[in-house]
């Protein structure tokens, strides 16, 4: 074993000695890990599936913040809701993990984060974390993983559900419902209202950049589905949400008389057709755009400055029923296209076709999953990209897997052609992931060790010599994950711990706003119609550069939430978090909440 794992490795005896007694747990089923249905104890992958209860739970928070607290996951934000968000995912920067809406990428060229951070929760059915490469069933950009959301769709009969709520910082929150259908119709319709006075984003801001900056985000979705025969399903759907995020500019000017803040507009719309045709074949054929849209009002562009990303995805997939597992074939393109034009020397768009592969199957007690992609990009060629997977199932209580994939990363139509920084000579990033994991599950208990190496050649970052990104050097992320859930009558308990070295391997120093150790941990307890949480949340000191400059110190979280269930369709929820009101940065010089509390009603017909 690596010596920097022993302690780990002393640890593992007091994870799976419990003798405690506990009842039958759930398998969710999730889709991400193999394009395909399947239940998590039965997926090779470390992934992680978040339901709509634990959404509820949440108590009007964000996606980040639910992220946040998931295994696997670090953040930097610089400010308040709304402001930019970036998620680590097992190390790796942000633009490495592909974010998915309802099977539509929706990466952007923005380099303040995602757009993720703009949908509401509201409007969320699941999530689904998918942790290390993948990019042989989803291409370029998931190399740390992917992330997927799933929103919510039209059920059988006329339904309506809502929630408001009120908040520290001004904050106020309220969404509304109505989804019915029969069996060859189904619909969904609704909106929502988010705000918040928020917190000043800079610390020790002066004049202008010392406000609170304030956040608003308004939206709606909409979906139907046609199924006119059973095993046959066409649906389109829509969604958008626009707002104004306020941000501080680091007191420039020096008088600071500007207030700094972005107007964006994030849309996704698709048409869908997923068929059964056979017992052996079912096909779906997907055509889809994101879009990206934001205005930046600073005082170097006082009239605004806006960039925009469109994603145009056609996909067709087909799953088949083999005399052993099941095969996976499909083909795909995906464009994007920036926007102004004048911004870019070069092209301002790029395509990707591929075709991939793949084959799951078991037999007795051993599982496999092999995948394969082709990808053949406008601006660079061909890439290739190969994964394997091996499981094998000792007992009924323990199983492991090991595996072995490669992903790659295009560079950004910002990073190859910006007028400014652009550079047509970039080459893709390559990584190489091995994994091993061994699992524990019995009645209601499950608990879990995996090991991870992500070795990534030509890393892209900003070069200071040349003012230009560059290929710069070589990434090593290694780590381990351990994990534990439990559930004893009306109590619950769930922790997890990471130890991750994430470092530059031609300098030998540590990636920053990574930290070394990062830890989860929560119990649950119903008493009758009301449910109560504790969490802690906690990560050691890291580096806000990649050259370790700019050290944050670690910090450990308590947050507390409460249901209270008035009939089986009206609860009271509330949540409260950063408790102590611990003062901590996720990016150096710019505030984190403090203590914060929420309340609020949501009626869900069940």
């Amino acid at each position: 074993m690596h010596p920097r794992l022993k302690p780990l490795g002393a640890l593992l005896p007091l994870l799976f000695s419990t003798n405690l007694h506990a009842e039958a747990t759930a398998d969710p089923v999730v889709v991400t890990a193999t394009r395909q249905e399947a239940r998590v104890s039965e997926v090779l992958a470390d992934v992680t599936v978040i339901e709509r209860e634990e959404i509820e739970r949440n108590a009007a928070g964000t996606i980040v913040d639910l992220l946040a607290r998931q295994s696997g996951i670090q953040i930097a934000t610089n400010g308040g809701p709304g402001t930019t968000a970036s998620l680590y995912v097992r190390g790796a920067r942000p633009d490495q993990t592909k974010v998915l809406v309802d099977g539509l990428p929706i990466n952007s060229l923005d380099l303040t984060g995602s757009p993720l951070r703009y949908l509401p929760l509201a409007d969320v059915e699941r999530i689904e974390i998918l942790r290390g490469p993948a990019s042989t069933l989803y291409g370029a950009d998931a190399v740390g993983g992917v992330i997927q959301i799933f929103t919510r769709r039209g059920t059988p009969g006329l339904k309506a559900d809502g929630f408001i709520g009120y908040g520290t910082q001004d904050s106020f929150q309220a969404n509304a419902g109505i989804s019915g259908g029969d069996e060859h119709w189904r619909f969904r319709l609704e909106g929502s209202h988010a705000k918040s006075d928020s917190i000043s984003a800079q610390k020790h801001a002066t004049s202008q950049d010392a406000d609170d900056d304030a956040y608003r985000n308004s939206g709606g979705a909409a979906s139907l589905s046609f199924l006119p025969a059973r095993g046959h399903e066409l649906g389109l759907i829509y969604r958008q949400n626009e707002g104004r995020t306020h941000y501080d500019s680091g007191n420039v000017p020096a008088n600071g008389t500007f207030d700094a803040y972005v107007d964006f507009r994030s849309k996704q719309w698709q048409l869908f057709s997923s068929n059964r045709f056979t017992d052996n074949w079912t096909s779906k054929l997907q055509y889809g755009q994101t879009t990206d849209w934001q205005k930046n009002y600073a005082s170097w562009a006082p009239d605004g400055s806006y960039l925009e990303t469109e994603n145009r995805l056609l996909s067709w997939q087909n799953d088949i029923a083999l005399p052993l597992g099941r095969a996976l074939l499909g083909a795909e393109r995906l464009e994007q296209e920036a926007a102004p034009r004048d911004s870019f020397v070069g092209d301002d768009e790029a395509t990707n076709d591929s075709v991939f592969a793949g084959w799951t199957g078991s037999l007795d007690s051993h599982r496999w999953q092999l995948s394969a992609r082709h990808d053949d990009h406008s601006q660079f060629g061909d890439k290739s990209t190969y994964a394997v997977a091996y499981g094998y199932q000792f007992t009924p209580q323990w199983r492991v897997h090991a595996s072995y994939g490669t992903s790659f990363k295009a560079p950004s139509l910002y990073q190859l052609y910006d007028q400014w920084s652009g550079n047509a000579e970039l080459k893709p990033e390559e990584g190489k992931n091995r994994e091993a994991a061994l699992i524990w599950e019995s009645g209601n208990q499950s608990a879990s060790v995996t090991w991870y190496l992500n070795r990534v050649e030509n890393m892209i970052d900003w070069s200071f010599s040349t003012y230009t990104y560059q290929n710069v050097s070589r990434a090593r992320l290694e780590g381990v994950t351990l994990a534990y859930a439990g559930q004893f009558g009306d109590w619950g308990l769930n922790a997890a711990y990471d130890w991750l070295d994430a470092t530059d391997e031609d300098t030998d120093l540590r990636l920053g706003r990574r930290a070394r150790h990062k830890a989860v941990v929560g119990v649950t307890k119903s008493w009758g119609p009301l449910a109560t949480g504790v969490e802690w949340v906690g990560a050691s000191s890291r580096y806000d550069t990649n050259a370790e400059t700019g050290r944050l110190g670690g910090y450990g979280l308590v947050n507390l939430t409460a249901r209270y269930a008035v009939s089986k369709a009206l609860a009271v929820e509330g949540r409260i978090n950063n408790l102590f009101d611990k003062d901590y940065e996720l990016a150096q010089g710019y505030n984190t909440l403090g203590f914060n509390a929420f309340v609020g009603v949501r009626y869900t017909p069940r």
